[in-house]
């Protein structure tokens, strides 16, 4: 009892440290200091994301973080040297993403990203990460014991953007994150270029989602795949084709909810 209540309060120290000082320049030396102390497991974390990430993204590319909530792969890719544009629909989202754009190399977009431009309902959850513009995914969370905590606040009309109409605007990304909460085949849709690399989320709930991106005859064709564990690393040693992927995607999950999909372009000779 006594560890869970000094959990719960340097988890509390940490959300207010953030809140404070995040996007300042001061913010993310405090934190390492704040974590190597309190919280290692976290601190090995990011760590880890930046090693892993740093094998698919150079100073200077340009980064879409697609789904960007409350920009914890934002700051990562930032960290790396890239420059990113962060799509955001929950406007509560974008107003914490704000404070890193006061001094660094970051664009927001606030709206949603599809196969289509026009407008879309935003299905909004207490718990921002759990927020979604896909009904079925909605009925498929509200069903599950994993979520059963979570409280929806009702629903906002937001914009709807492409991938495509993104990079008219940016430039063509090297790297693509999506984190969509079970659209990210019609983002997929939405994208007529190659990027070098781009990982879009696996979950239990609907993996039929998954599986539908990584068949997608441009992704199919022009990439290989992978599958990155809850830690950030690579299930696989090999790297797979879309159909040997399918076939092997529950042993490579394992026991895990959800994880990314990473795909990397196939050198042509």
């Amino acid at each position: 009892m006594i560890g869970e209540q000094l959990r719960a309060q340097k988890n509390r120290l940490e959300a207010d440290l953030r809140k404070a000082l995040f996007g300042r320049r001061i913010f993310s030396p405090l934190r390492n200091a704040y974590q190597f102390v309190f919280n290692r497991d976290k601190l090995s974390n990011r760590r880890q994301m930046r090693k892993l990430y740093s094998s698919y993204i150079r100073r200077g590319d340009l980064v879409f973080d697609v789904g960007a909530n409350a920009g914890i792969y934002t700051e990562i890719f930032l960290e790396l040297g890239a420059r990113v544009v962060a799509v955001e629909p929950n406007p509560h989202c974008c107003r914490v993403i704000e404070r890193l754009a006061q001094n660094r190399n970051v664009k927001i977009e606030s709206c949603a990203v599809g196969r289509a431009t026009g407008k879309i309902l935003l299905q909004l959850s207490d718990n921002t990460q759990l927020s979604t513009v896909n009904q079925e995914w909605l009925k498929s969370l509200k069903r599950s014991p994993l979520h059963a905590g979570a409280n929806w606040l009702g629903e906002i009309e937001v914009e709807l953007t492409t991938l495509d109409r993104l990079a008219e605007k940016y430039g063509t990304p090297s790297f693509i994150k999506i984190d969509v909460e079970g659209f990210d085949d019609q983002v997929l849709r939405g994208m007529s270029f190659m990027p070098d690399a781009l990982t879009f989320e696996f979950n239990r709930l609907l993996p039929d989602i998954a599986m539908r991106c990584v068949r997608m005859r441009k992704l199919s064709s022009n990439y290989e795949f992978n599958y990155l564990r809850e830690s950030k690393k690579h299930a696989s040693l090999e790297w797979l084709g879309a159909e040997a992927l399918a076939a092997n995607i529950e042993t490579l999950v394992g026991d895990e909810q959800s994880g990314d999909i990473i795909a990397r372009r196939i050198a042509r000779r």
